[in-house]
């Protein structure tokens, strides 16, 4: 089937806009979407593709910008699989992934036979972007990674709102970090890294280390509190706004769980729509990495976790962990020099899709810096362990691959901290979390075949073969049936069989006037179902003419339902 017309010139456009951006500070906008941008690219894949693509509002943001989703293939009595995008706002790569693997997948319908009838089976939802208003900061003059949507918030209690926001002491266009030289014994905590001077790290008093400076946002203490940059622009911060572990009096943590009108809105999607499977987050959580190890850890007074006397779990089931190590393994993995630090799991999507909502929940990270190139020069070779291993690789890889990543840092003249000069520098905005426009489309093509495939692994529930009728006498029959899961995961997961979330498989035999069950219950379910070709048998014996019919229906709203016409007939 051609592509249409709009989708070409869509892709065109953005194939243009990918390929002409070079690296560097003054491009790194080029090839990522605005609010309005996105939005306007969201929507007119719905327009090129009506009979495949569903566009709708979730909500919209306290700065007026739409939180979309698209309804790709089937339809919501279809299974399903939400792809989640976008939550921590300065983390543009994992909205603008999103955008490129629904075009991705979108075309691949349109070329080939095996897609379009996996999505006509199933049905794939993503969200581009959860957190629009911060995410916008990205475009700003002033360059400042943002966590808080618009909403206002008065973050250091004083009754008084964003008094107190960060600002460009050294006219570059970014905020960056401050440090101020307090010299041994001045109360500083950092102090410069022996291996590469340009980074801090927290000095060691164990090891006889004593911090040499204070390190702040950059920006004046505008409020003169004594503080710097405490109540700046920024409300609630979606990614950490979900229910699980959720942690309150934080800072852009809102003012309780889903307080957020985003966060808010994907809690209902999610309640309202039984048939989703799974959850597939692109964020700051990463458990395809590094899979969720499953164990049964004590709860509150030595009760188990997961009751209302030993409190929430705080581990996975370990019946489910050997699934997220198989998945891990069929997972793309970047090649890079350390895998990348998983944020915590604090109000997250994430963990909240798995612990309250129970679905199997995948994380991945999309891009983090890579390799950078081997530092053989004496005296350089970092420490094992290395306390600040994650910062060290960036800033090489930054050096080789994008230096204006990181400000060098330099005297901010004529201003002074409790007497002390500063000196402003540090990693540029943004520039640790996404990588050049370029490298945005192979990261779509790549996340694209991944989705397909982890929506080919959903659950499918079917009937291993015709059900079998057997004359156990005069009007008296016994009907054998065998539910079995063709596909890879199981029908739930293990936390999803213990809170009933999603749906059991319910198998119900329907009798009509005349037809009377001895034996067996009309209605039953099945708690979990294994992949893979997991299978129950069910049995019955029914009084009945020979001829009658009465009908099978086997299914759930996340693994599909097969319905079978039954003759009383010996076979």
């Amino acid at each position: 089937m051609p592509l249409t017309p709009v989708l070409r010139r869509a892709l065109t456009l953005a194939a243009v806009l990918v390929a002409a951006a070079p690296v560097g500070a003054q491009s790194r906008t080029a090839g990522y979407h605005s609010a309005a941008r996105l939005a306007a690219v969201v929507d007119s894949i719905g327009r090129a593709n009506p009979q495949l693509v569903r566009v709708t509002t979730l909500a919209t943001s306290p700065g007026g910008r739409p939180v979309q989703v698209l309804r790709i293939g089937g339809a919501d009595e279809k299974p399903g699989l939400l792809v989640l995008a976008g939550a921590f706002g300065p983390q543009l790569a994992s909205s603008e992934v999103a955008l490129r693997l629904v075009r991705e997948v979108t075309a691949r319908v349109q070329r080939d036979a095996a897609t379009r009838a996996l999505l006509t089976d199933y049905t794939l939802y993503v969200v581009p972007r959860l957190n629009p208003d911060a995410a916008e900061a990205y475009f700003a003059t002033l360059r400042h990674e943002r966590r808080g949507n618009d909403e206002r918030s008065d973050d250091d209690r004083d009754h008084v709102v964003d008094e107190d926001a960060a600002d460009d002491l050294n006219g570059d266009g970014m905020i960056t970090m401050m440090r101020v030289r307090t010299g041994p014994g001045g109360g500083g905590e950092w102090m410069p890294d022996p291996v590469d001077p340009a980074l801090l790290r927290r000095a060691d008093p164990l090891k006889g280390e004593q911090g040499l400076y204070k390190l702040y946002i950059e920006g004046r203490d505008d409020d003169g509190d004594g503080l710097y940059n405490e109540d700046g622009p920024g409300g609630t911060d979606p990614s950490i706004n979900f229910a699980n572990n959720y942690q309150f009096f934080v800072a852009g943590a809102g003012e309780h769980q889903f307080s957020a009108a985003e966060t808010r809105a994907v809690a209902e999607f999610v309640t309202a729509r039984t048939n989703l499977a799974a959850v597939y987050v692109l964020g700051m959580q990463d458990n395809l990495i590094k899979p969720w190890e499953g164990r049964r850890t004590p709860g509150i007074g030595g009760s188990p976790q997961g009751t209302s006397a030993g409190g929430p779990f705080t581990a996975i089931l370990p019946e489910d962990a050997t699934w997220y190590a198989e998945i891990a393994k069929k997972a793309p993995r970047p090649v890079a020099a350390i895998d990348p630090v998983s944020a915590a799991e604090n109000g997250d999507p994430l963990s909240w899709a798995y612990y309250h909502m129970g679905r199997f929940a995948f994380g991945s990270r999309v891009w983090w810096p890579g390799r950078p190139p081997a530092d053989t020069a004496a005296g350089r070779r970092a420490p094992t362990p290395d306390p600040i291993a994650t910062e060290r690789n960036d800033y090489r890889w930054l050096k080789a691959h994008d230096p204006s990543g990181f400000v060098e840092w330099k005297e901010v003249a004529g201003l002074t901290i409790d007497g002390k000069p500063v000196e402003v520098g540090g990693f540029a905005p943004f520039a640790r979390l996404n990588p050049a426009a370029a490298t945005l489309d192979s990261l779509g093509l790549q996340q694209a075949g991944w989705v397909l495939e982890l929506t080919r692994m959903l659950p499918r529930t079917q009937l291993a073969g015709p059900v079998t009728v057997t004359s156990v006498g005069p009007r008296v029959w016994r009907l054998t049936a065998d539910v079995v899961n063709t596909n890879y995961l199981p029908t739930n997961a293990a936390i999803g069989a213990r809170s009933r979330l999603p749906r059991r498989v319910m198998v119900e035999l329907a009798l009509p006037t005349g037809i009377t069950l001895s034996s067996g219950r009309k209605q039953q379910f099945i708690e979990s179902l294994r992949g893979s070709g997991g299978t129950q048998r069910f049995e019955w014996v029914v009084v009945g003419d020979a001829g009658a019919t009465l009908t099978l229906r086997v299914g759930a709203p996340n693994t599909g339902a097969v319905t079978e016409t039954i003759t009383l007939r010996a076979r």
